[in-house]
């Protein structure tokens, strides 16, 4: 049952602003008619509608490819999030690790973003754990770790382009939005870039 304009209305009033210029940056193009309206509204009347407009309409639009190298730029030139390093461009990794006990495994992926050397580490680490405990595992864990061991080790390839890797790319046309919505404030791009869980 769809909930009704009135109610709508009340539940966006009661949210906070962090929350509502969430929704408005990772969620608007996914909102009926009806509740985008409201959420302008409600965004206008906090003052708030200038800094989550251009996020909103980021997403109705598809992301051209000067878009994506604009925001790519824009991500590779922050500090490192592990490190603080500002001395190499930021580029993306993808870490696999897998963890066995006897009948059960466990194959975590993690989307990281972060300067070369770190993203290395990163990998190796991943590597290091997934030899040591992803064997173990009866039928998956051999299976599965040797599967993350040549995952990790291809990524190893990856991590030094200069340019913006397909990993990195793919994150900023998946969160143009929230990406568009933070592009002046350095603080908020970096917690997004340590916030990047990979399904």
């Amino acid at each position: 049952m769809a909930v009704s304009e009135a109610d709508l209305k009340e539940n966006y009033r009661r949210l906070p602003d962090a929350k509502l210029l969430r929704i408005a940056s990772e969620s608007a193009a996914k909102l009926r008619p009806e509740a985008l309206v409201l959420l302008k509204e409600e965004l206008r009347t906090r003052g708030l509608a200038e800094t989550a407009e251009k996020a909103i309409e980021v997403q109705f639009r598809a992301v051209t490819e000067a878009g994506i190298a604009d925001y790519c730029a824009l991500l590779q030139a922050l500090p490192c999030p592990v490190c603080r390093s500002t001395a190499q461009p930021l580029n993306a990794t993808c870490t696999s690790k897998v963890m066995s006990f006897l009948v059960v495994t466990m194959w975590k992926k993690q989307l990281a973003i972060a300067c070369p050397t770190c993203l290395d580490k990163l990998n190796r680490d991943a590597r290091t754990t997934s030899a040591l405990l992803g064997w173990w595992g009866f039928p998956w864990g051999v299976l599965r770790t040797v599967q993350a061991l040549v995952a990790n080790g291809k990524m190893l390839k990856n991590n030094h382009s200069p340019y913006p890797n397909d990993l990195l790319k793919a994150f900023v046309a998946g969160n143009a939005g929230r990406i568009e919505a933070v592009r002046h404030h350095p603080a908020d791009l970096q917690a997004l870039l340590k916030a990047t869980p990979l399904s």
